[in-house]
């Protein structure tokens, strides 16, 4: 079959660019280090990383709700800290009521204005708020405070809800970033903020004999002893979370190096591969215009 003058510079041509392309890519492969360019180099690997790239933006929001959940459990747990140890105290200062060293006024007096000073110290962590304003312990309802002093009944009540706000931290988990004060101070039936005061109120009452106290006494310890036990199983769920948290988190961080290794596997270039690549289509181009010179040359094609 015979070619045209046209048709031959057609073929050669069409060979050059392909090379050119060819050498083109090879430069900007190595440039780049990355071996798809776009996505058509690779349909199956530019939809292999696109899962693998989607499902390490859900890890790295995993990870930062788990940092976030950690520092608010962290809170949390020293505000339980300081809750049991206000606790304690009480307890031994509500079993000394009736000691007979404590009958005087001024040792009824003493003990009151410590448990006053307690009963304030347990309110006001109720009553905590986070770094951003919001109340800890309300429930939801983070901006209403949870616990106050009804001003017509001198009674303590809780004006938030009983919810926990939920954290996803990972794809199918979820952990409470909060506890309420209805749970740890108003729980079983004892309020541990009334029952203090009612006890204060009772040891500065001159009308009451040392004798008297005892009801008072024996309903604070009962309570007293109600409310350790609920900042106790708080403060136990509340590591146990802070546990998890952490072997979550080494899961997420080996998954992400997996992940990782992945996508360099389908993403990254092979530079050996590659020069070994771009050398083969430099030697197809200049062969191509070796031959397409010579052929320009002959006498024949020169009268076509």
């Amino acid at each position: 079959m015979r070619l045209s003058t046209a048709q031959l510079n057609s073929v050669m041509l069409t060979s050059m660019q392909t090379s050119t392309t060819g050498v083109n890519k090879s430069f900007m492969q190595m440039s780049s280090g990355e071996r798809m360019l776009k996505p058509s180099d690779d349909p199956l690997g530019s939809v292999q990383l696109m899962m693998l790239d989607r499902e390490q933006a859900n890890i790295s929001q995993f990870q930062k709700n788990i940092s976030n959940l950690e520092a608010q459990l962290g809170q949390t747990e020293s505000h339980l800290d300081a809750s049991n140890n206000a606790v304690l105290r009480a307890q031994e200062l509500v079993t000394s009521v009736l000691n007979a060293s404590n009958s005087t006024e001024e040792g009824r007096e003493a003990i009151a204005t410590e448990l006053d000073s307690i009963l304030d110290q347990l309110v006001d962590v109720a009553n905590s708020k986070n770094p951003n304003g919001d109340y800890i312990f309300a429930g939801t309802q983070t901006d209403t405070q949870p616990v106050v002093k009804d001003p017509a009944t001198g009674k303590y009540t809780y004006m938030g809800n009983s919810d926990q706000r939920m954290v996803q931290v990972a794809e199918s988990m979820t952990i409470p970033s909060n506890q309420t004060a209805d749970a740890i101070f108003f729980s079983g039936g004892s309020d541990i903020f009334n029952t203090l005061d009612q006890l204060v109120t009772d040891l500065r009452d001159p009308s009451i004999e040392q004798g008297g106290l005892t009801a008072s006494v024996t309903s604070a310890r009962s309570n007293l002893d109600t409310t350790m036990s609920t900042i106790n199983q708080v403060w136990t769920d509340v590591g146990g979370q802070r546990n998890a948290l952490a072997r979550i988190e080494g899961s997420h961080a080996d998954n992400k190096l997996l992940n990782n290794k992945l996508i360099g596997e389908v993403k990254d270039l092979d530079y050996s591969e590659a020069i070994l690549e771009m050398n083969t289509q430099m030697a197809a181009l200049q062969a191509t215009q070796m031959t397409y010179s010579k052929i320009q040359n002959l006498s024949l094609f020169k009268l076509m």
